[in-house]
């Protein structure tokens, strides 16, 4: 029995983890009510899987280190992305631009008007990034790949060329 908790434990630490993802940041690509998400932990040390612009991971939250938000990959490290300016909630047709340091990753909620991310607090380090979504797993009727995609016309530069999204 210790044996089956102990390779349970190591599973869920380094290869992959169930993860209910719950509010409405995320929407449409989560269900604001829940969603089981298979969270792929450490695939870089696997597989050597670099993060990409696109896909939703699972981070720490800058702003409170005890809950667990998820995100999409807007911006990598040295990439410039345009923001839109916001004051709150309330948008404006403006945007300001950012560069992503080295080493951090520009994280933005798939519903921009009600979610809190890297347009609040800035940049996110990778450190902070847990996993990657890969299989919405529950409800069953919404079972299927977590797709990486940015649905959201957020323009992203790549030093001087706009990089394909």
């Amino acid at each position: 029995m210790v044996r089956i908790a102990v390779v349970i434990t190591a599973v869920k630490t380094h290869v992959a983890d169930l993860t209910l993802c719950v509010g409405p940041s995320m929407m449409p690509t989560f269900n604001p009510k829940g969603d089981v998400v298979v969270v792929a932990k450490r695939e870089r040390a696997w597989t050597g899987r670099q993060t990409r612009r696109g896909d939703v991971v699972l981070a720490t939250s800058p702003t409170n280190p005890t809950q667990l938000v998820f995100k999409r990959v807007v911006g990598l490290g040295g990439d410039v992305v345009d923001v839109p300016h916001s004051n709150g909630r309330n948008f404006r047709l403006t945007t300001r631009r950012v560069r992503v340091p080295p080493g951090s990753v520009w994280l933005q909620g798939d519903n921009a008007r009600n979610s809190t991310d890297s347009r609040d607090y800035g940049p996110v380090p990778e450190e902070m990034l847990l996993g990657r979504a890969m299989v919405r797993v529950w409800p069953l009727t919404a079972f299927g790949v977590v797709e990486n995609s940015m649905q959201d016309a957020v323009l992203v530069r790549d030093g001087s060329a706009a990089a394909a999204t």
